[in-house]
């Protein structure tokens, strides 16, 4: 039951910051082409760059937090737990 609720936990950080960079890159897309705004960020529109700057906050929220979750795992699921199933 705790490897189940650990992978379900991991599914969700993982499509959160997957969903995060997807909105960011693909649907939020710099209109002048390219992934990233680098110089055309004084040229476009306000608005789509405070969105944009909200969904790269959120996805690394979400990192922070997932990596925070793999920090205290151990503490959560006891010492001995590992993903492969040994006791170490």
């Amino acid at each position: 039951m705790k490897k189940i609720l650990d992978i379900i936990i991991q599914f969700l950080f993982v499509t959160g910051f997957l969903y995060a960079a997807y909105q960011l890159f693909f649907v939020f897309k710099n209109p002048a082409g390219g992934l990233v705004l680098w110089g055309d960020a004084a040229e476009i529109d306000v608005d789509l760059v405070i969105i944009r700057r909200l969904y790269a906050l959120e996805f690394w929220l979400i990192f922070l937090g997932y990596f925070i979750y793999l920090a205290i795992r151990p503490k959560i699921y006891g010492e001995a737990y590992s993903l492969s199933g040994r006791k170490d």
